[in-house]
């Protein structure tokens, strides 16, 4: 099949075609898309009838114009968000896995189409810009427009803007979200309009369900050791009540062996691939004596074997084997399948 890539303003939304087309049909322009791209995408998972149906249509077609490709590929693309996809999240991970049969080029494309399509939510928008370019747009704007933005992006993307701003701006945006107060949910949704016309010079297509503190804390949670130690810090000396605030609703790493409950151990471990949960507990003795002791004698073994043959592993890949593993253990928490131990509680 030749795809004719006629000259055509792309739709500013997702319209139907006008003449019906099949699934197989569509299946067949992105994948002659994908090939013109230069990917080479895997098809031995399709059914041998479908795939022939598919390769019968690329060999009978004509050319189609820029319009039909364009509506097809946002189509795709509306039909992934329905999917609940985030680009933080299964998105990615999706992309992530086609790596090796579509090709770097496409795979940007298919990324760059996801979030300019204007069936995308304003906050997946922004929360796809990487951790530079948003710091740097949040560093001209109001402060409550920065702590809502941080208080609504994911919070590991939120700790990296956040490590990237000058340690005053930084404690500045974080008071600024523990004081926040209720914010309705168009102001919201137009700040992200505007963060997002801002950062993509385009034009862009719920309230938050925790207090300011606690999405102050999970920041925390996720920043790089160093920058929360200078941030609590810099809290200690200049605000002690509100660092005292922060730390009481903080998890990281280093509380788990005060705040996890050691029948819930096994359970913890299961959240991550065994390769992060090693290289987690590598550089974290202390962290890592506790959870082996919650785990059965054959599987401790096994992993202080794997952890004596681990090679070194780096600080930043640490951490963040260390941020996933406390990812895991909030979604234990949140569905309700684990307790973490209070302050308040006795041992």
């Amino acid at each position: 099949m030749s795809v004719a890539l006629v000259a055509h303003e792309p739709p500013s939304q997702v319209v139907p075609i006008d003449t019906p087309i099949s699934k197989q049909h569509k299946a067949a322009i992105l994948l002659s898309v994908l090939m013109k791209a230069g990917a080479t995408p895997n098809l031995d998972d399709i059914a041998t009838g479908s795939l022939k149906n598919i390769v019968d249509i690329m060999a009978s077609f004509g050319g189609v114009d820029r319009r039909t490709v364009d509506l097809v590929i946002l189509e795709f693309l509306s039909e992934l968000q329905d999917f609940g996809l985030s680009m933080r999240g299964d998105l990615e991970d999706t992309l992530a896995s086609l790596k090796g049969h579509v090709s770097e080029k496409a795979l940007e494309k298919i990324r760059k189409a996801y979030v300019r399509s204007p069936s995308v939510d304003v906050w997946v928008r922004v929360a796809s810009a990487d951790a530079a370019q948003l710091q740097a747009c949040l560093d001209s704007e109001h402060l409550q427009v920065a702590a809502t933005v941080l208080s609504k992006i994911p919070s590991t993307l939120a700790a990296q803007v956040l490590g990237g701003m000058e340690p005053a701006r930084a404690r500045e945006t974080m008071l600024a979200i523990i004081n926040s107060r209720t914010i309705s949910a168009d102001v919201i949704e137009l700040i992200g309009q505007s963060i997002s016309e801002s950062m993509f010079n385009e034009n862009a297509p719920s309230a938050f369900t925790e207090t300011p503190v606690e999405r102050a804390g999970n920041i925390m949670n996720f920043a790089q050791s160093d920058i929360r130690d200078r941030l609590m810090q810099d809290f200690v000396e200049n605000d002690p009540d509100t660092a005292e605030r922060i730390r009481k609703v903080m998890f990281t790493f280093a509380d788990i062996p005060a705040r996890v409950q050691p029948r819930d151990v096994s359970a913890i471990t299961r959240t991550v691939d065994p390769e992060i949960l090693l290289r987690a507990l590598k550089n974290a003795p202390t962290e890592a004596e506790f959870i082996l002791s919650g785990l059965s004698t054959r599987i401790a073994d096994q992993l202080r074997e794997e952890l004596s043959e681990l090679d070194p592993v780096k600080k930043k890949d640490a951490e963040a084997a260390m941020n996933e593993l406390i990812v895991g253990i909030r979604e234990l928490e949140s569905s309700g399948e684990i307790t973490l131990i209070t302050e308040d509680e006795p041992d």
